[in-house]
């Protein structure tokens, strides 16, 4: 692999990072993700309807976090890059865990070429644990990330830089299936300021031909439409 898939996956970057729209048609360069060597990407997470979340389980219920991604590729082996997420979840919890730190990341198996809608797909995900150990401040915890239907988008405009997918997220006794809507880079936002630079606008970081928008809650840049997320319609 040209990359330590344990030592790299587990960095998370919190330096800046750029990306801006190009308005014009070139050839597919294959699957491009955009990594954590740069900067982090921020999850969404969308609780599926249908499920009864007791009231021990409110407290476990996630509407997003950071995630560190890395695509790795051996050069010399056709078909063998693959695509691994590590969510802050499982980071901020690692030294806990005596465990392989291996088992915290997820990997998945990534094609090699764009479909017709340029997305690559990413299938056959391990599962990602931690098993904490308590701590002066913090309870003994047990956390899983299976992540499924994953799929990168990668156009030449916007190179790999929004994921979506299915996530079965697993704390302690409490079970829940969400949909994923993710975007490269992570950017904070300030909820109702008016300056673009603070929500999600020109100046944030973010792609202008996003559609983006300041979530309230998590106080963070999240994609407004189902992925491709974008302000003109691709369909």
């Amino acid at each position: 692999m040209t990359k330590n898939i344990v030592s790299v996956a587990a960095a998370i970057i919190s330096a800046g990072a750029l990306m801006t729209g190009c308005n014009f048609d070139q050839p597919s360069a294959g699957c491009i993700v955009q990594d954590a060597s740069f900067a982090n990407w921020y999850a969404k997470y969308d609780l599926k309807e249908g499920q009864n979340v007791t009231t021990d389980c409110q407290a476990k219920v996630l509407g997003g976090e950071t995630w560190g991604v890395f695509k790795f590729t051996d050069p010399e082996k056709e078909g063998s890059s693959v695509l691994t997420i590590r969510p802050q979840g499982l980071y901020s919890r690692a030294t806990r865990d005596p465990g392989d730190p291996y088992l915290q990341t997820a990997v998945g198996k990534l094609e090699d070429e764009v479909d017709a809608q340029s997305f690559c797909g990413a299938s056959a995900f391990s599962a990602a644990t931690v098993n904490a150990s308590a701590n002066a401040t913090e309870a003994a915890t047990s956390i899983t990330y299976q992540f499924d239907n994953v799929k990168v988008y990668s156009a030449p405009d916007a190179p790999g830089t929004q994921i979506s997918g299915d996530l079965t997220y697993t704390r302690d006794n409490c079970t829940f299936q969400y949909s994923v809507r993710a975007l490269w880079p992570a950017v904070a936002c300030v909820p109702g300021s008016t300056s673009p630079a603070e929500s999600c606008g020109e100046g944030s970081g973010i792609n202008p031909d996003f559609a983006v928008e300041c979530d309230a809650l998590l106080k963070r840049c999240v994609a407004s439409k189902p992925i491709p997320s974008f302000k003109e319609d691709r369909n």
